[in-house]
C-alpha cells in the first residue's frame, strides 16, 4: 500500500497481528527478504533491523533493558526508539553502526512496518 504523506513515499507491510504480540515481547521476523527486529514495549510498537551490527548476531534472542535492546553476544546495546547505538560491545572500544529503524502503525489489528 503506497501512502503520500509530507513529501514521502511510504510502503507499508503487514507484519503480524497485535493480539499475537504481547507487550514486551521480541520478534525475529522476515518480510519480503527484510530481516526484522519487533519490539512491543509499553503498547507501542517498534521495528529495527534483526542483526548487530558489531557481529551479525540476531537480536531476538536479546533482551530489552530500559529503552534499549541489548545484543546477548557482547551486549552492544540500542536505542529501540531510535536504532542508536546506547553502548557497544562489552570489553571493546570498537564504534559499531545504529541500527536501521523503521516507521510502524497499527491498522486494523495488523502490526505494519514501512520500508
Amino acid at each position: 500500500m503506497l501512502n503520500k504523506n509530507y513529501g514521502f513515499t511510504f510502503m507499508w507491510h503487514n507484519v503480524i497481528k497485535d493480539t499475537d504480540l504481547k507487550d514486551g515481547s521480541i520478534k525475529g521476523i522476515t518480510i519480503d527478504g527484510k530481516p526484522l527486529l519487533i519490539i512491543k514495549k509499553d503498547n507501542h510498537v517498534y521495528a529495527l533491523d534483526l542483526y548487530c551490527t558489531h557481529e551479525n548476531t540476531s537480536l531476538d534472542e536479546g533482551f530489552i533493558e530500559n529503552c534499549s535492546i541489548v545484543c546477548p553476544n557482547h551486549f552492544a546495546s540500542f536505542d529501540i526508539k531510535s536504532g542508536r547505538v546506547t553502548a557497544g560491545p562489552e570489553g571493546s572500544d570498537e564504534k559499531i553502526k545504529d541500527l536501521g529503524f523503521y516507521q510502524t502503525k497499527i491498522e486494523d489489528g495488523i502490526i505494519m512496518v514501512d520500508f
